[in-house]
């Protein structure tokens, strides 16, 4: 089994007060759908690429998760201890009703998700924020083959099918897996601008993944 520790980075703001931005740990989550987003705020905070940012984990207790692949996670912080956050990130797994029916873990995400600037998923984690009901009118998107259940238990969710990454609003939502990096860092564009965005994107070989490919890159 593979550990992973990730551990709150701050970089703070000139009012010394980081922005959060919080990816949302739980066993069996699929491990791209949350390292995806570590890894590219990460890099960004790391490298110094954007600054007054912090990148916390939180789970429904604080310490070690282990993703559906079997990597070891550790959480900072649990819902009872954990900080305002800026951002939310909200993985996935594939049995979502025990997510789903945790009372205390959907009212931590909804509070959060609430007061929050933005607001992201990856996979089926867009059934957490539908859930939370900020997600009505919003054209979001999630797994291929999810959008049935997803329109069918929240018919107030404009569910964009075929689309990879979508952004409406302050919400970003993503077919998950591989995709989660191409979320985050559509995520990094909106929070800070394209060029820090495109710097991550070069620092991790994605522009070049994508130019390799013949995709165009955006």
């Amino acid at each position: 089994m593979i550990a992973l520790l990730v551990g709150a980075q701050p970089s703070l703001a000139e009012d010394d007060t980081p922005q959060r931005i919080g990816v949302m740990l739980f066993d069996g989550v699929l491990t791209s759908d949350v390292v995806a987003p570590l890894e590219v705020f990460g890099v960004a905070i790391e490298n110094e690429i954007i600054a007054g940012y912090e990148i916390v984990t939180i789970a429904p207790e604080a310490g070690l998760v282990t993703t559906h692949e079997g990597l070891t996670l550790q959480a900072d912080y649990g819902i009872a201890d954990a900080p305002d956050l800026d951002v939310i990130i909200v993985g996935s797994r594939y049995d979502m009703d025990p997510i789903l029916e945790d009372q205390d873990f959907m009212a931590f995400v909804t509070e959060q998700a609430t007061q929050a600037d933005w607001i992201a998923s990856n996979c089926s984690g867009v059934y957490v924020l539908a859930a939370t009901g900020l997600l009505n009118g919003v054209n979001v998107t999630t797994y291929p083959g999810g959008e049935v259940w997803l329109k069918l238990n929240h018919p107030w969710v404009k569910v964009d099918i075929g689309a990879t990454v979508v952004v409406d609003s302050n919400v970003v939502t993503s077919n998950g897996s591989l995709v989660s990096y191409a979320a985050a860092i559509e995520l990094l564009k909106n929070l800070v601008g394209p060029e820090q965005s495109q710097e991550v994107a070069d620092t991790l070989y994605f522009t070049r993944l994508l130019e390799r490919h013949g995709r165009p890159n955006g």
